[in-house]
């Protein structure tokens, strides 16, 4: 049995007459302001934040998450968590720390 193509189904009934044509359909809207587009760059300087990832063995987001999970966490995100286990790792190497909770 043939499956039913719609495409073909609503050209026929558009042919027919019996389905409105698209222009009788489309409501009148009022023009936007035009708003200058937005470049990379400048999301990038408006954000001011970067990415930084790396790719590790399940075992290692299990234990991020039972620290997560620990009584004494006080409620930490995951991104707050790292933030504060990278400035352990800058304080052990004698560099300022630069998470400051953002």
């Amino acid at each position: 049995m043939k499956k039913p193509n719609p495409l073909a189904a609503g050209l026929k009934a558009m042919a027919a007459g019996q389905v409105q044509k698209q222009s009788e359909l489309v409501h009148k809207v009022t023009p936007q302001p035009e708003t200058k587009p937005v470049s990379a760059v400048e999301k990038k300087a408006a954000n001011k934040t970067v990415m930084i990832g790396a790719h590790f063995s399940p075992q290692v987001r299990r234990a991020l998450l039972l620290v997560q999970a620990h009584p004494n966490n006080e409620g930490k995100l995951t991104k707050e968590l790292l933030g504060e286990a990278i400035n352990d790792l800058c304080a052990k190497y004698g560099i300022p720390e630069p998470y400051r909770g953002e």
